[in-house]
């Protein structure tokens, strides 16, 4: 690689911020995401009994755990270079999905699990999630390659 296209290296400042960004944008999305999910447990205990709301509950679980990894990983290694992050941030990507995959097939035939409200819940806690982490992430002006402001223009 040649000089003139060097990437600037991150201080541990910036690493700093960019890590307590990423805390910001998890603890700003999962304070939110819990209420819906004890709501949503709730009201499935109410409307289909205990079944339903151990559904929902698990449902609830699933989104804060695998919304979560992505915040955690993305906030571990967001100081690195963005090819770099990328890579990371995909293969947790398609760990999850191949993680979630795993869980549909081991939960298909599960007696004990009411697949509506299961259903519900995931839905409900997405939204909610994804909702508040862009609230976040607007707020915050997250700077999408770090160093790049330091880079002089050619």
């Amino acid at each position: 690689m040649d000089e003139g296209a060097r990437i600037p290296e991150v201080s541990e400042a910036e690493a700093a911020q960019t890590r307590a960004q990423f805390a910001a944008m998890l603890r700003t999305a999962l304070v939110p995401t819990l209420v819906t999910g004890v709501g949503a447990v709730v009201l499935a205990g109410i409307l289909g009994g205990s079944k339903a709301a151990w559904s929902a509950a698990l449902g609830a679980a699933l989104v804060v755990v695998f919304f979560s990894l992505s915040l955690l990983v993305m906030r571990q290694t967001a100081h690195l270079q963005p090819v770099a992050v990328m890579s990371v941030v995909l293969a947790t990507y398609t760990g999850k999905i191949l993680a979630l995959g795993v869980v549909m097939i081991v939960l298909r035939d599960a007696s004990w699990l009411d697949g509506q409200a299961l259903a519900l819940a995931i839905i409900a806690c997405t939204v909610v999630w994804i909702a508040f982490e862009m609230r976040a992430f607007t707020r915050l002006r997250i700077l999408v390659a770090p160093g790049a402001d330091a880079e002089e223009p050619r």
